[in-house]
This record gives C-alpha cells, structure tokens and sequence, in this order.
C-alpha cells in the first residue's frame, strides 16, 4: 500500500470545511483533564436515511442525528452540522443514529490533538464521505512528456477512511494505470499507486500525499522501485497532481 504516513492534518483552521458550525448538544463542559484530549471532528451529515417500520430505509431529516463516539455525544444541528471535541484516542467507531438508522465510521491511530473533518452520507446503515467520486486534473513527472491529464476513482471505504481506487495519466504515447491503496482523513490523503498497465519503460509506483480544499486535490508524489533498466530511466523523480472532482 501507498506509505500510509500518518501524516495527520493537525490544522488550525479548517482548509475546506469554513462554515460556522453551530452544535446543539456540544456542551461548555470539558470534564475532567485525562479526558481532555484535544480531539475533534466535525462536518456536515447531508443525507440521512432512516430505517422503516416494516424493513427498509427511507430519507430523514438530517437535524437531530446523533453523533457519538465512546461516551462523548453531540447532535447535529439544523443544517445537519456537528462538532464533537475531546473524545477518546486510538482507534474509535464514529456512530451517526437517528429514528432506528445507524452508521458507523471508523477513525483510526487517533492521537492527542488530531482534528478531523468529514461530510458524510448514511445510506442504509451505510457511511460514505465526499470524496468518495471521480476526480479529474493535470499532473505527472518533472519530465514534460510524462505529464498530461490525470483521472483517479476513489472510493472511501463505507464503514472507514480506507481510500482504494484506480488511477491513469494519459500523455499521449506514454499511458499508465495504477492501482490506490491509502487512507483519507476527511481533509488529507496518502498512500500509494501500484502500477497495473504502462505504455511506458519507466514508469514505476509511487507514494502519494494530497490535501482536499473544497472539491480540489492537491498533491506529490515520489516514484518507488522504479526501473534500473533502460539506464536513461534515471533516479526516481517527484511529481504533482491537481484533480477536481466531477
């Protein structure tokens, strides 16, 4: 997989999530200092689907999900925003429940101070985020005939921030596909491309990070193993990537 560096985005200010978050339920009261961790995670539920009386699920309101994680609680309010501080570190389930519907989203190697960000969808028990969709841009290798247009698939696990998907550059001659495997924290990702199908000699994997302002991916990567033949391949070289989702 892509060198998952847990390369958290400890930010200060929210890079893509700049809406006034207004919580009912978040509370004045930090109780007691071993439970202040300084976590937090908040965003926008902007689909809910409840469960039916007699099976099945049905869309609700987004107003009054509930949004837990260990013994800490918020509701969201009543744009579907929420914001949770202080729960507990290491690896914790993020449940969103509402009128018999519930999903769950896993947060993993939660550290002191970790802040994340997630818009999220609960479809059927289901949770998906928004950068779940295909994004299309420019990027490539510091080589000019490497570079052209960049589509990636992501697909952000349902129950998780797993990120896989399936990556290609088309430079004309010199395609390649790849494969993604990394891990998205609702406001940066890495992880790595694994190389499926190439046009080209030297094309190699690759260890990616990018950050998500808006709908708009930016980011590096650097080429792993690439080939020692032909010579003129040369050492293995950085290279950039701006998608935007479609």
């Amino acid at each position: 997989m892509y060198n998952q560096s847990t390369r958290r985005n400890r930010y200060r200010t929210l890079g893509f999530l700049l809406t006034l978050l207004v919580c009912v339920g978040c509370g004045d009261d930090n109780g007691p200092e071993e439970e202040q961790t300084g976590t937090s995670i908040q965003g926008t539920v902007t689909v809910f689907q409840a469960q039916v009386v007699g099976g099945g699920f049905a869309l609700a309101a987004t107003e009054g999900v509930t949004v837990t994680i260990g013994s800490k609680s918020t509701e969201t309010d009543v744009n579907g925003d929420y914001l949770l501080r202080d729960f507990p570190i290491g690896t914790q389930n993020v449940l969103f429940s509402r009128d018999g519907g519930t999903g769950t989203l896993i947060l993993s190697e939660i550290e002191p101070g970790d802040a994340f960000a997630f818009d999220v969808e609960v479809n059927g028990g289901q949770v998906s985020t928004q950068h779940t969709g295909t994004w299309v841009g420019t990027g490539g290798s510091t080589d000019s005939t490497s570079q052209g247009q960049v589509a990636l698939t992501m697909i952000i696990a349902q129950n998780g921030n797993e990120l896989t998907g399936t990556a290609s550059i088309d430079a004309g001659v010199d395609t390649t596909s790849w494969n993604i495997s990394g891990t998205e924290t609702g406001h940066s990702a890495d992880g790595r491309l694994t190389v499926t199908t190439t046009n080209s000699l030297c094309a190699a994997n690759g260890d990616f990070e990018g950050t998500f302002v808006a709908d708009t991916l930016s980011g590096t990567f650097i080429e792993v193993d690439p080939p020692t033949e032909p010579e003129d391949c040369g050492p293995p070289e950085p290279g950039i990537f701006r998608v935007v989702k479609q």
